[in-house]
């Protein structure tokens, strides 16, 4: 699953992908720039792709295939929004060369069926909501969970820090 991508170069990319086998890693797509690149155009937020990597002081895309289009028939709307959420969740808190089955499973899953509930990856990612407090008040009505300082909030204290760095679990 294609959760970024990034400008190396004069003519490179840098794609940040989840796998079933590797976990998240990171890998150049060599000439990913041009404009007759055939591998650049399959690399969009959210798309499920089948990547054939090779290992060389880095990871290099050689082939690819999309499997499943996702985010930019989303766009615009409620559900890509939530799509970009979960990727900004996963980017920020999946460590690189991690596997999880179950966290693959549950995002194939949460793909197809355009559903994604984020008390579970949160769970997934060892965040369970069930016991959570509120950093701030103490208070057991969560609300959001704070990204860059993995905490949950209630919904008084979320609304002081930015919605960009907020993740909405009720």
């Amino acid at each position: 699953i294609v959760l970024a991508v990034r400008l190396q170069g004069e003519y490179d990319k840098l794609v940040d992908l989840y796998t079933k086998e590797l976990g998240r890693v990171e890998a150049r797509v060599v000439s990913g720039r041009r404009i007759s690149s055939k591998l650049a155009s399959h690399f969009n937020l959210g798309n499920r792709v089948l990547v054939r990597l090779v290992y060389k002081n880095q990871f290099t895309v050689t082939d690819v295939l999309e499997e499943e289009v996702v985010f930019s028939k989303l766009k615009n709307s409620v559900l890509a929004l939530r799509v970009a959420n979960l990727i900004f969740l996963l980017r920020s808190l999946v460590p690189m060369a991690a596997p999880d089955l179950n966290l693959w499973h549950r995002l194939i899953a949460s793909f197809r069926a355009r559903s994604f509930d984020f008390k579970i990856f949160l769970k997934i990612l060892g965040y369970d909501i069930l016991l959570a407090r509120c950093d701030d008040c103490d208070s057991s009505r969560i609300h959001s969970f704070l990204v860059p300082e993995q905490v949950f909030v209630c919904e008084d204290c979320g609304g002081r820090v930015g919605e960009r760095e907020i993740i909405l679990v009720n």
